[in-house]
C-alpha cells in the first residue's frame, strides 16, 4: 500500500470516528472533586465530598447513561458539574475549564439533575405532621425567640428569569424585574420545610399561600394550637400570626418585638440560600431559563440547601446580597386589606398570645 494511499484512508476513518464518538473534541480533562480538599470542595460545590459521594448513589440509577458508550459522562460528573452551575449561576470559562466539558454538555447535565434531585424533594423538604415533630419545631422557636407554639415562618423570595415570551406583564413584581414568586416556610434552625414554586411575580403573598395546599392543611382543622409567622403582606389567620399593625399597648410592643425576632429566620434563610446558591441572587444576573426550569432550580437548591443545613455544612457569606423583604416591601398597600380580611377567630387567637406578655 503506498504511502498517500494509507494517509487518506486514516484520514478517512478519522473523520468516521469524530463523526460518530464528538467526545473526543466536546470533552477534556475533567478534574475529580475527589481530587480537592474538603475547604476547595466546599468552595466550589457548596456541598462536603461525603454529600456529593451521596448524592451520586442517590442519584446514580437516573443519570448513569442508557447508550452503553464508552465515552459517555460518569455520574460524579453530572452530580458536579450541576452544582458548580448553581453555587456560580453561570456557564462561564472558569466554571467549562474545573468540569472539563462543554457549554452544551453541562446544560444537558443540569437538566438531568434537576428532573432526579426534584423528584425526590419530599424525602429532603417535609413540614412537621407528628405530635414528635410539631412539639421539636415549636421547641426550635421557642427557644429562638420565646414565641409560643411556632410551626414556622412563612414568606416569599422573588427569583429573577428572563422576560418569557408569553404573558410578559404576569411575571413582572412591584419592583419591576420579571421574576417568579417563591413561597418557603422554614424551621427555627433554616431547615426549609415547605416549597410552592409555581407562581409569576406579581402574585401577591397572600394569594400564594391562600392557594397553597399547607392553607387547606391548616385550615382543616388536622393541626391545632400552632401557627405560622409572617409579615404584614399576610392577614391575620388563627394558624398565622402578623404584626400588629398599630400597637397601643406595652403587651402588644412586646409581641410585635418577639414576633420579629420570630420571624427574622425566614430572612436569614432566604439570606443562605442566596449566598449557597449564587444562581439565586438577582446580583448575579437574572436566570436565562424558562419559568417551569426556573422553578426547579429553585426547588433543586431549596433541597440541596437542607443537606448542608443537616450537616452543618459552613457557609461563606462573604459577597452575598443581604435579603430584602420583598414582602416588607410591599406590604404597606396590603396592610388596610389585612385588617378587613382578619377574621375574629384570627383575632381571638393573637389577643391571647399578646395575654402571655402582660
Amino acid at each position: 500500500m503506498s504511502e498517500p494511499f494509507f494517509m487518506l484512508k486514516r484520514m478517512k476513518e478519522r473523520r468516521k470516528r469524530r463523526r460518530f464518538y464528538p467526545e473526543h473534541r466536546v470533552y477534556r480533562d475533567r478534574h475529580s472533586f475527589l481530587d480537592l480538599t474538603e475547604e476547595q470542595v466546599l468552595h466550589q460545590y457548596r456541598l462536603d465530598k461525603q454529600a456529593i459521594h451521596d448524592l451520586c448513589l442517590e442519584l446514580g440509577c437516573d443519570l448513569e447513561s442508557s447508550t452503553g458508550r464508552s465515552h459517555a459522562l460518569p455520574v460524579a460528573v453530572k452530580v458536579t458539574s450541576a452544582l458548580m452551575f448553581l453555587a456560580t449561576g453561570s456557564f462561564q470559562t472558569s466554571t467549562r475549564d474545573q468540569t472539563g466539558i462543554s457549554q452544551s454538555a453541562m446544560s444537558n447535565c443540569l437538566a438531568q439533575f434537576l428532573e432526579a434531585l426534584v423528584k425526590r424533594a419530599g424525602q429532603y423538604i417535609c413540614f412537621p405532621r407528628s405530635d414528635q415533630q410539631l412539639q421539636q419545631a415549636s421547641r426550635g422557636f421557642r427557644e429562638l425567640s420565646g414565641f409560643p407554639d411556632v410551626l414556622g415562618a412563612v414568606g416569599c423570595l422573588h427569583v429573577a428569569l428572563r422576560a418569557p415570551s408569553e404573558n410578559e406583564q404576569a411575571y413582572r413584581n412591584s419592583r419591576s424585574f420579571h421574576s417568579m414568586n417563591m413561597q418557603v416556610v422554614c424551621d427555627a434552625h433554616c431547615a426549609i420545610t415547605n416549597v410552592v414554586a409555581k407562581y409569576p411575580g406579581s402574585c401577591l403573598n397572600a394569594y400564594i399561600l391562600e392557594q397553597s395546599a399547607l392553607a387547606r392543611l391548616l385550615n382543616g382543622g388536622e393541626i391545632n394550637g400552632v401557627w405560622l409567622v409572617g409579615d404584614r403582606s399576610y392577614p391575620p389567620k388563627p394558624w398565622l400570626m402578623t404584626p400588629i399593625l398599630y400597637p397601643s399597648t406595652p403587651a402588644e410592643e412586646k409581641y410585635n418585638e418577639m414576633h420579629r425576632a420570630t420571624r427574622c429566620v425566614i430572612q436569614r434563610t432566604f439570606t443562605f440560600l442566596k449566598a449557597r446558591f449564587r444562581c439565586l441572587d438577582r446580583a448575579s444576573g437574572a436566570l436565562q431559563y424558562s419559568p417551569q426550569k426556573v422553578c426547579q432550580i429553585f426547588l433543586a437548591c431549596c433541597i440541596l440547601h437542607n443537606i448542608a443545613i443537616s450537616r452543618d455544612m459552613p457557609l461563606e457569606l462573604e459577597g452575598a446580597s443581604q435579603e430584602e423583604s420583598d414582602s416588607e416591601a410591599d406590604s404597606e398597600a396590603f396592610s388596610q386589606n389585612a385588617i378587613l380580611q382578619a377574621s375574629s377567630a384570627a383575632s381571638d387567637a393573637r389577643s391571647r398570645i399578646v395575654a402571655l406578655f402582660q
